[in-house]
């Protein structure tokens, strides 16, 4: 119950940050849209059929260089990633850049009690990047995606608009609620970047 409340607490949080946000969608990007399913050369449709999105967005004052190099960092995601509190399992054994990060790694985490290995489908170097969690009774969803991306904001800052694909697993508690806690979660994540970038969760 108090994880519960506690959740609710933090969705009320997030919901006034989002409505105090001094960024317009114009300035961040009308071509990153709810409804976008490309980006550059990341092709949603590519990876996934899944029709529902979750979405979180930040400015952040630090270049996309600093940014994208600390949301890459999967090593030391446990930094600003909420609910993991250990040090991250990664595998380069099979990434297309050898020893480094790229399609192929693998990353394995403790996410609140569940262990969930998610793989590098896509990289665009200091861009974009995508993965998905792969199947396993940890997994509340089928069909997974999970994309972010970093662009300039034209001022020296930072645009990151992160969103994950799915379909939850109609059988699993953790599948029902996961469309509202994702976006809860996502949105956490980056409000611990703020804190240290600077900016705001959008």
């Amino acid at each position: 119950m108090v994880k519960v409340i506690r959740t609710a607490v933090v969705l009320i949080g997030m919901l006034t940050i989002g409505a105090c946000s001094t960024l317009s969608q114009q300035e961040f990007g009308s071509s990153y849209s709810f409804e976008t399913r490309q980006f550059d050369e990341l092709r949603v449709d590519d990876f996934t059929p899944a029709p529902k999105q979750a979405m979180a967005r930040a400015h952040f004052l630090a270049s996309p260089e600093v940014v994208f190099a600390k949301l890459g960092d999967h090593e030391n995601m446990n930094q600003w990633m909420p609910f993991i509190n250990h040090e991250i399992k990664v595998d380069h054994s099979n990434s297309r850049t050898p020893g480094k990060s790229d399609v192929g790694t693998v990353r394995i985490c403790d996410f609140a009690g569940d262990k969930l290995t998610e793989s590098i489908l896509y990289w665009e170097e200091g861009k974009s990047y995508a993965y998905t969690v792969l199947p396993g009774d940890a997994n509340p969803a089928l069909d997974h995606l999970g994309v972010i991306t970093v662009e300039p904001d034209g001022k020296g800052g930072s645009l990151v608009s992160w969103r994950q694909y799915f379909e939850p697993k109609p059988w699993s508690l953790k599948g029902n609620v996961m469309p509202t806690m994702i976006g809860v979660v996502m949105n956490m994540a980056l409000d611990n970047l703020v804190d240290e970038y600077g900016g705001e969760v959008l």
